[in-house]
């Protein structure tokens, strides 16, 4: 019998209201899409296991409000966090151009060891939509 390996991963979602992160949330865990809206109140989670080779993995995904009256709850959601998903709206550049400052934030509120060295991952959502023809970031602009 072998014995498996569990591990726990924190993941931190994170971007303006509006760009989809629990849409991605709920696409990713549950294989379920919504079309109505409804903006998250402070913070949700939801966990997925995943089996990668001998080891039993948790991901403990944290879905974030992306309104700013709710980011002084980061300090929070955010310790103890092993990656962070950056979430931006293509079609909206203002949600690209505010990842700077989600960026900053979230590394000032949870402190990690070595700022940087922590995994980022930078997701544009909502390339769906109108066919393409509504983005406004391009796929050249790096972060």
């Amino acid at each position: 019998m072998s014995i498996r390996r569990r591990t726990l991963l924190k993941v931190i979602v994170l971007g303006d209201s509006g760009v989809g992160k629990t849409s991605l949330m709920n696409q990713y865990v549950n294989n379920k899409f919504s079309q109505q809206y409804k903006a998250t109140i402070g913070a949700d989670f939801v966990t997925k296991e995943l089996q990668i080779d001998d080891r039993l993995v948790t991901l403990q995904i944290w879905d974030t409000a992306g309104q700013e009256r709710f980011q002084s709850l980061g300090i929070a959601f955010y310790r103890g966090a092993d990656c962070c998903v950056l979430v931006y709206d293509v079609n909206h550049l203002k949600s690209f151009d505010s990842l700077d400052n989600w960026h900053e934030e979230f590394l000032k509120q949870a402190s990690p060891r070595d700022p940087t060295a922590f995994p980022f991952i930078l997701l544009g959502n909502k390339v769906d939509i109108d066919g393409g023809n509504s983005r406004v970031v391009s796929k050249e602009l790096s972060f």
